[in-house]
């Protein structure tokens, strides 16, 4: 229940700040971050900084100042509020952007779809990533609400009936402005990645000529030899797929990982770490190392990279990894939860999340225990936005997919060699259906030669 109030209360502050937001004012970057906006005794299990935010929240805490912000001019918040349309709940649940779209500028198509070339743009978007993405939460959100299926529905009925006809990916219906439809600062992201695809598929083109020179000049060097393909031929196979994923676009699916699977560790990390770090182990340490089970896996990604999960029983924790061309493991960290929080109201999303002052991208955090850790992604002395990213889960029953407004932040352990170095805490505002919380972990470095998968 705490899961799915605090969904309600993310939905509720969504919607107020797409319905109420103006251009975000520059954050201060003094040389401590300080809160400007939060009453002094705004703070979570008495832990505060010096002159700054405490990390947490409470039900009593002042308003912050976002709900007096309007709509962006020229952005679709304004444009869609004064057509007199209200943001569905599952519509402030979803992603603010699909590919190049705004998320609530599809919400809104949906629901308008007896407005003159609404149900065109769908036919001509079809074949769209961003409206894939898009179609398949739809499909996802769905599954719980009639209303948005019936919506659904009658958009395919539609749309059944435009099957046939030519599509014009550049089709926008006659009184949509391109700025309204399109999220912001898409279409320039897309702009300055363009030079850089045309070099990758060069590149790429080059690496498939020279497998192929490669492969038949040792086929040409070795005898013939009777039974099975060798070891060489393998990895041609296996490098050819992943170029010809690239070119195409696909995604490289790996079959290392599985639920049920077993995991042999060395315990060194895990011992050395436990005096320094909130790092808890996975189970029971022993000389003799530490065996594991898989109950879920996943794939995380932001749209340019992708990184494996692999969660421990009860989701205690989970190892985080990071594969190279030839899909093994060049990097692992293992995180253990150290807090879950479940804001009930939209000041207690906006202690986390707010655009100028949320402690989700803050240049610090502070856990409860006073230690600071500074931000590890995009450092620097003021607010950034916290990364977006899409999870899809698997375990024995079926698959789910969340999306994370995550942070990475680091400190010095401080112990001395061999002992971790580094100790992460990673913040993160989770979505998933009807339900939204935040999490807080605490990570380490682990050998990814040190894995034994079975």
């Amino acid at each position: 229940m705490s899961r799915r109030s605090g969904g309600d209360a993310f939905g509720r502050y969504r919607a107020q700040q797409e319905q109420q937001r103006q251009p975000p004012t520059a954050t201060p970057a003094p040389s401590a971050p300080s809160s400007p906006g939060y009453t002094p005794g705004y703070d979570y299990g008495g832990s505060r900084r010096t002159g700054g935010y405490g990390w947490g929240y409470g039900s009593g805490a002042a308003n912050r100042g976002y709900a007096d912000r309007g709509y962006a001019g020229g952005s679709f918040g304004g444009w869609g509020g004064s057509r007199g349309w209200n943001i569905p709940s599952y519509a402030s649940r979803s992603a603010s952007s699909f590919g190049i779209w705004d998320g609530l500028f599809l919400w809104f198509m949906l629901d308008n779809l007896t407005r003159p070339g609404y149900v065109d743009f769908f036919h001509h978007q079809q074949n769209d990533p961003g409206y894939q993405q898009w179609r398949a939460e739809a499909d996802r959100l769905a599954a719980d609400n009639a209303d948005l299926r019936a919506k659904l529905s009658a958009l395919d009925a539609r749309l059944a009936g435009e099957k046939d006809q030519p599509r014009d990916p550049n089709y926008l219906p006659p009184d949509t402005p391109r700025e309204v439809a399109v999220a912001d600062g898409a279409e320039a992201d897309a702009d300055a990645g363009g030079g850089f695809s045309i070099v990758a598929i060069i590149l790429v083109g080059g690496g498939v000529i020279f497998l192929i020179w490669l492969w038949r000049k040792q086929k040409g060097d070795r005898p013939a030899r009777s039974g099975g393909g060798g070891g060489s031929m393998a990895s041609l196979k296996t490098a050819g797929n992943i170029l010809r994923q690239k070119i195409s676009g696909e995604t490289y699916t790996p079959s290392l990982f599985r639920v049920g699977m077993t995991l042999t560790l060395d315990p060194t990390p895990f011992i050395l770490a436990a005096s320094s770090t909130k790092v808890m182990e996975p189970t029971d340490v022993s000389a003799g190392g530490m065996l594991v089970s898989v109950t879920r896996v996943s794939t995380v990604s932001d749209g340019a990279a992708t990184l494996h999960r692999l969660y421990l029983p009860e989701e205690r924790g989970f190892f985080q990894l990071h594969l190279n061309t030839a899909g093994q493991p060049d990097e692992c960290r293992f995180f253990s939860l150290v807090d879950e929080v479940h804001p009930g109201s939209e000041d207690e999303w906006a202690f986390w999340l707010d655009p100028v002052e949320g402690m989700v991208g803050w240049p610090e955090f502070q856990t409860r225990d006073g230690k600071v850790y500074s931000r590890l992604w995009t450092p620097g002395s003021s607010r950034v936005q916290p990364r977006t990213l899409y999870e899809s889960i698997t375990d024995v029953k079926d698959t789910t997919s969340r999306t994370f407004h995550t942070m990475l932040y680091a400190a010095p352990t401080g112990a001395a060699d061999p002992a971790p170095a580094t100790e992460y805490i990673m913040v993160s505002a989770i979505e998933q259906g009807d339900q939204a919380w935040v999490e807080v972990h605490a990570g380490i470095d682990i050998n990814p030669a040190a894995l034994s998968l079975t």
